[in-house]
């Protein structure tokens, strides 16, 4: 019984060699096959960062920020050619205010918010706040202006928002333009795949409605917003824009583009209102 056991052995050492041998030779095939099918490919391709468009010298402000004197909260600007005024931008979220108090703060201006899209379910609501900050602001002896946050997918969905802010401002005498306002709350926001030219073309929509019912319109950002979200050139022909620029320390901005206002700070103290409150500063031209 030893002989054959010794002979089965003999086999099986002759046949893992063989193996062995057979898969270094596959793994050499293999590794001259790859390097002839990848010799004179190129180096994949890094992402490109998109660039910042590069300014229309007509659509560049004139602002001279030595001329802005920021040392109390309320900013203010003064120079050849123009002037300012200060005002605040309010919602529900600012919960009850005593506008009487604002006023006598140094406040000239309010926008309220008219209503807001569900970046979710696409549902248009009234701000729940919104008639008692209008009537209140209004016996206050403040002017008034309104903002509507949007989340309209297509053109149509824009033209029925505008027309529901029409609407809710019929009662008030509005002096300062309506502000449409689409921002991107959430990474599954109803919005979040629209275009450019699909975000420009809403923002025109819905100014045009209001522009047409003879009230003017003004399209709010951020300066990300502004800058790569829509395209300025196209509206600012037609429209100006709202700035939301927050400076703690500077009192200027980078943002290149002419803008008519700009809220400078989402944390102002203002008499009458509990809540950190929007600061913004309008600057007027001078005839």
């Amino acid at each position: 019984m030893a002989v054959p056991k010794r002979r089965k052995r003999r086999i099986n050492f002759l046949a893992l060699a063989v193996a062995i041998l057979i898969t270094l030779l596959c793994i050499v095939l293999f590794a001259a096959l790859m390097i002839a099918l990848t010799s004179g490919h190129k180096p994949p391709v890094q992402p490109t960062i998109e660039p910042t468009p590069t300014p229309d010298p007509r659509y560049l402000h004139d602002y001279d920020w030595e001329k802005m004197d920021g040392s109390d909260q309320f900013w203010v600007y003064e120079d050849d050619k123009y002037t300012s005024t200060i005002g605040i931008d309010v919602s529900v979220h600012n919960e009850e205010i005593d506008w009487e108090k604002v006023k006598g703060s140094g406040v000239t201006f309010a926008i309220i918010r008219a209503g807001y899209c569900g970046y979710e379910t696409g549902e248009i609501h009234e701000d729940v706040l919104y008639h008692r900050n209008m009537k209140g602001a209004a016996e206050a002896g403040l002017d008034l202006g309104v903002y509507f946050f949007s989340q309209a997918k297509n053109v149509e969905e824009a033209e029925e928002e505008a027309r529901f802010v029409l609407y809710e401002i019929k009662d008030y005498g509005i002096k300062f333009p309506i502000a449409y306002d689409m921002e991107e709350v959430t990474d599954h926001d109803r919005i979040i795949d629209l275009t450019t030219e699909e975000r420009t073309e809403i923002a025109r929509a819905f100014c045009q409605v209001i522009k047409d019912a003879g009230y003017d319109a003004v399209v709010y950002g951020s300066e990300n917003w502004l800058t790569y979200k829509i395209n300025m050139a196209d509206l600012q022909d037609d429209y100006p824009f709202w700035l939301a620029s927050y400076h703690k320390v500077s009192v200027s901005t980078d943002f290149p583009f002419a803008f008519q206002m700009w809220q400078y700070s989402n944390i102002g103290e203002i008499p009458g209102i509990d809540k950190e409150t929007d600061l913004n500063i309008l600057f007027i031209p001078k005839q």
